[in-house]
């Protein structure tokens, strides 16, 4: 740990956060951001999730209004557990309800088709 009287009073709060994250580390579970990127395609977007060792069934994917969320848990033993999660905001002309969705090689993908808007509703993995 650090000695919170060498951190300069411009860095107040810092200490709790360091408190945090060994804590965190301490108990064997990290939440991460995974890595994403998004390109446009012939028919919409793409958005793409960097997952890596994470199977389907650990997934949790939804979509409610314009926002998807993705949620997933990766074990790596008994001591070790990550978790990954993230949302995006959707722009209001993506058809919600025909967003096709796949995994390969640990990258998730979601094919995003320019449409009106719809209901929320939960996405499964194709």
């Amino acid at each position: 740990m650090i000695n919170a009287q060498i951190l300069p009073t411009a860095f107040y709060g810092i200490q709790n956060f360091l408190d945090n994250l060994n804590a965190e580390a301490a108990k064997g579970e990290c939440t991460y951001t995974p890595k994403a990127d998004y390109y446009e395609t012939e028919n919409g977007f793409a958005l793409e999730v960097e997952l890596p060792g994470v199977k389907k069934e650990d997934m949790d994917i939804q979509v409610e209004k314009n926002i998807i969320t993705v949620k997933a848990t990766r074990v790596r033993s008994k001591d070790e557990k990550f978790t990954f999660e993230r949302s995006f905001r959707l722009a209001d002309d993506i058809d919600t309800e025909n967003i096709k969705v796949s995994l390969e090689n640990g990258i998730l993908k979601f094919d995003l088709s320019k449409k009106a808007q719809a209901a929320a509703r939960k996405l499964t993995i194709g």
